[in-house]
């Protein structure tokens, strides 16, 4: 059975897995190996950070921005980790350009399995218990099965900009009303 948990170390293994197959959220960069062994041996700090509230960020316009209030989910079955989704509940300057109120990812072995619709369906619910009327999402053109979930879950396409994350391609700007 599907469901969003928080991080758990009961899918540490699985977890690990996946960050050696290259998952990651969005545009973050995936860890390197040294980074991976660095959570294998210290894994509650590493889950921790996840939802870290408060402080600030230098994201890649070289700006500081204040950090959201964010949580962070797994989607995993009854056995392993299989993506993460983050809710962030309101958006700054960047965010609300660049990024939008929820970014995830799947594992590379999962891929075109429909995790990412069920994914975001199960968040959004989160997101209306949070009491936002919509929210905003951002998917790379490129990344086809990312903007198809999005428009699974009632996703409307406002506008697309120039990508910051990758020079060349184009970031589609989505919004989902939840009322």
């Amino acid at each position: 059975m599907l469901r969003l948990i928080f991080p758990d170390t009961r899918y540490l293994s699985s977890y690990i897995a996946a960050l050696r197959e290259g998952f990651r959220i969005g545009v973050r960069a995936i860890p390197s190996e040294e980074e991976i062994q660095s959570i294998e041996k210290d894994a509650f700090d590493h889950f921790e950070s996840f939802n870290r509230q408060g402080g600030t960020f230098k994201a890649v316009d070289g700006m500081t921005y204040p950090r959201v209030q964010d949580n962070t989910y797994w989607l995993v079955d009854d056995k392993e980790f299989i993506g993460a989704i983050n809710l962030r509940i309101q958006l700054n300057d960047f965010l609300a350009k660049h990024g939008g109120h929820i970014g995830y990812g799947v594992r590379p072995s999962m891929w075109r399995r429909g995790y990412a619709t069920n994914m975001l369906s199960l968040l959004l619910e989160k997101a209306k218990l949070a009491e936002l009327k919509k929210v905003m999402l951002t998917a790379d053109a490129e990344n086809i099965g990312s903007w198809k979930a999005i428009e699974s879950n009632g996703g409307v396409l406002t506008s697309t900009l120039p990508s910051i994350f990758i020079q060349g391609n184009t970031t589609r700007i989505y919004w989902i009303d939840l009322l």
